[in-house]
């Protein structure tokens, strides 16, 4: 087992969630910290080896983070990686120019995050394929039925519920992987093995 420290900064619970279960899965001992200011407070007491930090967050954007987790009183010096669902090139410039280690778009595939981790911690061991599945049953069902290429009233008359229903569980996995669309999510489902 790793042991070593990782601090997620993010405004979205469930990717939250989903990092922590992942990273704890494979040994890392993780924190978590919702907002700009929580995360300055958890980096001076829980002094990590590891930041992923959005930059998109209400009060204070990660880009203010990331200046203040380097200052007194925290001082950190261990590498920080910009998760965020930015892509525009001058902001991954601004990033690597404010000193991030690395710079990662979001939707992402869970698996090349564990690796760009593993690669910033200097570990060489491999990582495991078993990403815990963020969604629900349904949830999944409804994903797995969609990239069968079932339309939302297919999916809806399969499994017995209204297209609103299956609108609303798909809104929740969008909302859980940080993506944008169905398309997105069958690819990311399938790139973790859950489908």
């Amino acid at each position: 087992m790793s042991g070593r420290r990782i601090l997620i900064v993010d405004d979205e619970p469930d990717l939250r969630r989903l990092l922590a279960d992942t990273l704890a899965a494979r040994g890392y001992v993780v924190e978590t910290a919702g907002s700009g200011e929580e995360g300055l407070r958890k980096g001076a007491l829980f002094l990590p080896d590891l930041v992923l930090l959005d930059i998109m967050m209400p009060e204070m954007d990660g880009f203010s983070v990331f200046d203040r987790l380097r200052e007194r009183p925290a001082g950190l010096t261990c590498p920080i990686i910009f998760l965020t669902a930015r892509h525009d090139i001058e902001d991954k410039l601004h990033g690597f120019e404010q000193g991030a280690v690395d710079y990662i778009t979001k939707p992402f595939y869970v698996r090349e995050l564990l690796a760009r981790v593993r690669v910033h911690l200097g570990e060489s061991r491999p990582t495991q394929s078993d990403v815990p599945n963020p969604m629900t049953d349904r949830e999944l069902e409804v994903v797995r039925l969609l990239a069968g290429g079932k339309t939302y009233k297919q999916v809806a008359h399969a499994l017995g519920l209204s297209q609103s229903t299956v609108r609303n569980h798909l809104h929740n996995v969008y909302r859980k992987l940080g993506v944008a669309d169905r398309a997105q999510a069958v690819i990311i489902s399938r790139e973790n093995g859950w489908i």
